[in-house]
């Protein structure tokens, strides 16, 4: 039986080493709290804008506080 190897490297950045593309969807590790919740190192779907800027997939920005600390490119698996 020959076996085959699926090996899909990603790389983490930091908001303070690069941005993400604007409009395109990224994970991101971020913690913060909001109403009867709270966040600590979370994985989330999220996009960057730079008028906006981070717009997370299901949280408020109006009502949540919240700290990104690194995303990650979806590319490598397709978009």
């Amino acid at each position: 039986m020959k076996l085959i190897e699926r090996q899909v490297f990603v790389t983490w950045y930091t908001p303070e080493e690069k941005m993400p593309p604007e409009d395109v969807f990224v994970v991101v590790t971020l913690s913060g709290t909001g109403p009867y919740v709270t966040y600590d190192h979370a994985l989330m779907l999220a996009e960057w804008d730079s008028v906006e800027g981070w717009i997370i997939d299901g949280l408020n920005a109006d009502t949540e506080e919240y700290e990104v600390h690194a995303w990650c490119d979806l590319e490598p698996y397709g978009g």
